[in-house]
């Protein structure tokens, strides 16, 4: 059975993320798909080591935490609902801190290529004015675990449960429960691209390249950003071969042509590195 996944980074029990997140999972189990839910403030993560375990032995180095249930229930789930609070311009630390291990989906590339998953995310934030990069991070997060994302919801509620005092929230994260789970069983209903957004990501931040060149700091997509009506529109470049950044055959291409080969690259170098490395070894104290 289709199984949609709900992933709460939020501390607060109900808090806004929560409540949001627990009415479009309802909303996408009246659809007839199963759903699933995991708290992450409840499980410990450890940062990653950069070790590239993942990729040279297949398993994560790390053995003391909770990234093993994470990984186990992302890989069943077919779709994910994510909800995070933003405190500082951007979702809580948790969301980056769980992003930064994702390279452990690197052994199921493969397997993840021939499955249709999509996401979307939920960013609950006091105002908008501090919520530039809430709905980007959690994208991030999506794409970053395998999945296409489809839609998003902004909600601004300061207060525990103040979210609920405004019912077009509820409505809304209905509509996107029920997105997700209209997009696994039928392949449709992806919300539409708004001018000056990324079309694959859904990404507004760009790294200006110089005269009207742009890149998308979520996937990567280089393009061109087009007054058109009073709007910029971020429009792509053709893509290569691979796609974007995030597709699963750049993510092989990419483990193949760089990340791989790197081991070799520094090994070639070990000795001299080690030789540098010499005068940094001492206590900072010294």
């Amino acid at each position: 059975m289709t199984v949609v996944l709900g992933i709460c980074c939020s501390r607060r029990h109900p808090g806004n993320s929560e409540i949001l997140l627990k009415e479009a999972l309802e909303a996408a189990r009246e659809k007839e798909v199963a759903i699933d839910f995991l708290r992450l403030p409840d499980l410990r993560f450890e940062p990653c080591r950069g070790c590239l375990a993942c990729v040279y032995k297949g398993s994560c180095a790390i053995k003391n935490d909770d990234l093993g249930i994470l990984l186990e229930k992302v890989l069943q789930a077919d779709g994910l609902i994510v909800a995070a609070p933003t405190y500082l311009l951007g979702p809580a630390g948790i969301v980056k801190l769980v992003t930064d291990r994702a390279l452990t989906l690197s052994p199921h590339l493969e397997t993840l290529a021939k499955r249709h998953r999509v996401a979307a995310t939920i960013s609950v934030a006091g105002n908008s004015q501090w919520n530039p990069l809430g709905v980007e991070q959690l994208n991030l997060f999506s794409l970053a675990y395998g999945y296409r994302v489809i839609d998003y919801l902004e909600a601004y509620a300061p207060g525990p449960g103040e979210v609920l005092l405004d019912p077009a929230n509820a409505a809304r994260a209905r509509e996107l429960g029920r997105r997700v789970a209209r997009a696994l069983q039928e392949g449709t209903g992806q919300r539409p691209v708004e001018p000056g957004q990324c079309p694959h990501c859904y990404s507004r931040s760009f790294r200006l390249n110089g005269g009207d060149g742009a890149t998308c700091v979520v996937c990567n997509t280089t393009g061109r950003l087009i007054p058109e009506n009073g709007d910029l529109h971020f429009v792509p470049a053709p893509p290569g071969p691979e796609g974007h950044f995030w597709t699963m055959t750049h993510r092989r291409h990419h483990l193949e042509s760089w990340i791989i080969p790197s081991r070799d690259r520094y090994l070639a170098k070990r000795g001299q590195i080690k030789e540098m490395l010499g005068r940094y070894r001492g206590s900072s104290n010294d």
